[in-house]
């Protein structure tokens, strides 16, 4: 079972203990039925009280099951009572259910006091087949024997199954726990942390992926100057902000990247060259009428973006080195503009 299914079924159900008691539970309800036919069928001098005890006995552990309430002492007891009436009014396979009793009663409690838990249904069982016994001859106590050794056997295999089940979802925590740290620390080392965009190592693994696409490389231009002139932390407000215009510029299916310094790369796949012009033209429009300021002055930003298609012929390199001569023809055409290789 895959962990997000296993959770998915925890939602459900609550945790695997759990789950195997309202199994137990609901197979307790459904073993009455047969001590229910049985008498319906055998026409015995208790049928009557054997139906009204099954009846009843299916009805109140339904409940529960559709509560989904956890075992406990309350449970317990009303059971026992039932399972009792039953074995005294002479019920046959009356003792399946305090198997079923005891196993799901076991698995709530753990290893701790599953002895005494054991001898109290024990204890119970021997009483009501005592009080119901006309002839105690042999083979009658040979059968009690038999069932009390089959009570200790079902209690050192329901703690042994919650030991096992715990011990498995211990497991899947952890490895649910490893894949949240795994997913966690894989954005961290493909993302870029100023812009929240994907960086150059995701730009790598992405394209390798996509067999067609449209690309354009972004650059800030004269942004060394600015640099220089307005200081570093203005800069990386400048980047910070055209990385949130590129966001807001591409479709769900495009990929934004900041490549490096103040170069950014959209890939856009299955897209042709034209529109993948108009997506740059939007782009470069939205950041060139954008105010940025700066110290309570207005400085204006302008980008350059070439623009180059990579189809299945084409290597991840080759469209690469298109768009970035491209982009060198834009700039030396005096920036704030697109070209297509």
């Amino acid at each position: 079972m895959s962990v997000s299914k296993g959770r998915n079924m925890m939602k459900v159900w609550g945790d695997p203990v759990s789950q195997l008691q309202l199994i137990i539970r609901r197979m307790s309800a459904i073993a009455v039925l047969f001590s229910l036919i049985a008498a319906i069928l055998n026409q015995g001098p208790h049928r009557l009280v054997i139906i009204g005890l099954a009846i009843l006995y299916t009805l109140y552990n339904m409940f529960l099951c559709v509560r989904q309430a956890k075992p406990n002492l309350r449970e317990l007891i009303v059971n026992l009572a039932l399972c009792a009436g039953l074995t005294i009014a002479g019920a046959v396979y009356s003792n399946v259910l305090y198997h079923l009793l005891l196993m799901r009663m076991v698995l709530k409690v753990g290893r701790d006091r599953a002895m005494r838990l054991t001898m109290v249904i024990a204890v119970v069982y021997v009483a009501s087949q005592v009080v119901a016994a006309s002839v105690m001859a042999v083979d009658f106590w040979l059968e009690i024997a038999f069932n009390v050794f089959s009570f200790a056997v079902m209690s050192f295999t329901a703690v042994y199954m919650r030991n096992v089940v715990e011990a498995q979802f211990e497991n899947q925590e952890q490895i649910a726990e490893l894949m949240r740290e795994n997913a966690h620390h894989y954005k961290l080392a493909h993302t870029d942390q100023l812009t929240g965009l994907l960086n150059h190592r995701a730009y790598l693994e992405k394209t390798a992926e996509i067999s067609q696409y449209v690309l354009l490389m972004v650059d800030i231009d004269h942004f060394k100057q600015l640099n220089d002139s307005c200081g570093h932390l203005f800069g990386d407000q400048v980047l910070e902000m055209v990385g949130r215009m590129i966001k807001m510029s591409i479709r769900s299916k495009d990929v934004a990247f900041r490549y490096g310094g103040e170069e950014f790369a959209l890939v856009l796949p299955g897209t042709s060259v034209d529109l993948g012009l108009k997506i740059a033209e939007r782009l470069r429009f939205q950041v060139a009428n954008c105010d940025f300021i700066h110290k309570g002055e207005r400085l204006k930003i302008t980008i350059s973006i070439g623009v180059s298609l990579k189809n299945p012929n084409v290597a991840c390199e080759d469209a690469f080195s298109e768009a970035d001569s491209a982009l060198y023809r834009a700039k030396s055409q005096g920036r704030n503009q697109c070209a297509v290789f």
